[in-house]
């Protein structure tokens, strides 16, 4: 199965190629679905699909659909009630409303600078005015630097502008359509289809341990790299799935820019260079850094470095997860790399991690209050 990212990263390649094809994206989920907002799905010109938008229960449709919006040019928004016999005969039985935006790729300016984000690994939030009696404008591109697209109604656009800038500022903002009042006082519903770059996973130590947790991460998306000074141990044959080795800790500047979309998880099993890794990870911008290890090793290696007159703020130390991992009874190297991938998806979804069939809702909406909507 595609992330999103590859989604966005096919779309891209297709847009700088001028290929013709059709993107399928859900713009709104009323109770239980299997893909959320922003989940998307590619049908090329040849009828190829990329990606899905349900769990198989609409791909067809949105298919035959799609040879429809190729032909007219024209985009339009198709609604499921996912309880109705075209999904209930597949045996699905998710009870909810899907409407998902069908539209053809396009090849004007603003989607060409979509395709140049994407290669620039740049955050983004296109937003789209869906289905109203007037006609707004095309697409609009919002990154943390520029806009790119003119909406005909300058209030409706200087408030999507604000609430896609409120996004980019977000670790895990959701994609969502917003209802905004536009400059006439009609009602106007905007999706936001948020795109962060892949987040990144830096693990300092190459042991055993750590090879199910970088094969772990790849699969889900991370851009995974591996830190350590041993090369019989740092090898391409034992982290296949890594895109980066590093081979020694003096090397810290080989690594790409760390931000607040970066993870660090240390497991050396060797004092010293567990010492180094947290100096580093703690004073760098990544927003989680774990550690492998009880307790009082922690102590130890705080207080260690303390001696030597290293020193981490109150911020840098809330950072820090050690033990490291959610608490499922890990036991194996895989349990292990599992416990601490959920963990690190629970901490970038600010979720706590639990049994569902104790939640009332099993899906979320966005975490952080939008303003001016």
């Amino acid at each position: 199965m595609l992330s999103n990212q590859n989604i966005t990263e096919r779309l891209s390649t297709m847009i700088k190629c001028n290929q013709k094809g059709v993107l399928a994206s859900v713009v709104s989920v009323q109770g239980s679905a299997y893909k959320r907002e922003g989940a998307k799905m590619i049908v090329g010109a040849n009828g190829a699909c990329h990606g899905m938008i349900s769990g198989g229960c609409l791909e067809s449709d949105i298919v035959a659909i799609a040879d429809q919006v190729e032909v007219t040019g024209k985009p339009l928004i198709k609604k499921y009630k996912l309880n109705e016999e075209l999904v209930w005969g597949l045996g699905l039985g998710c009870p909810g409303t899907v409407e998902i935006l069908i539209e053809p790729i396009g090849f004007s300016a603003v989607w060409k600078h979509l395709a140049e984000a994407c290669v620039n690994s740049e955050a983004m939030v296109v937003c789209k005015v869906l289905q109203t009696k007037e006609t707004y404008g095309p697409l609009l591109l919002v990154t943390n630097s520029d806009v790119f697209g003119d909406w005909t109604d300058e209030v409706l656009q200087e408030r999507a502008v604000s609430i896609a800038h409120q996004k980019l500022s977000q670790q895990a903002a959701a994609s969502e359509s917003i209802c905004l009042k536009a400059k006439k006082g009609e009602e106007v519903f905007v999706f936001f289809d948020v795109h962060f770059p892949a987040p990144q996973l830096i693990i300092f130590g190459a042991g055993d341990d750590a090879i199910p947790l970088a094969n772990l991460s790849a699969m889900l998306g991370f851009q995974t790299t591996v830190i350590d000074p041993r090369p019989a141990f740092n090898t391409k044959d034992r982290f296949p799935l890594a895109d980066m080795l590093i081979a020694g800790t003096e090397q810290y500047e080989n690594i790409s820019v760390i931000n607040s979309r970066s993870y660090i998880v240390i497991m050396n099993h060797q004092f010293e260079r567990d010492s180094d890794a947290l100096t580093f990870a703690l004073h760098s911008a990544a927003s989680y850094v774990g550690m492998l290890g009880p307790r009082t090793r922690r102590e130890k290696i705080i207080a260690h470095l303390h001696n030597q007159g290293i020193v981490f703020s109150k911020e840098e130390m809330k950072k820090l997860f050690s033990p490291i991992g959610l608490d499922i009874g890990a036991d194996t190297s895989e349990e292990i790399g599992l416990s601490i991938m959920s963990e690190i998806i629970a901490f970038r979804n600010r979720h706590q991690g639990g049994f569902l069939r104790e939640k009332y809702f099993i899906h979320q909406k966005s975490r952080v209050p939008i303003n001016g909507a």
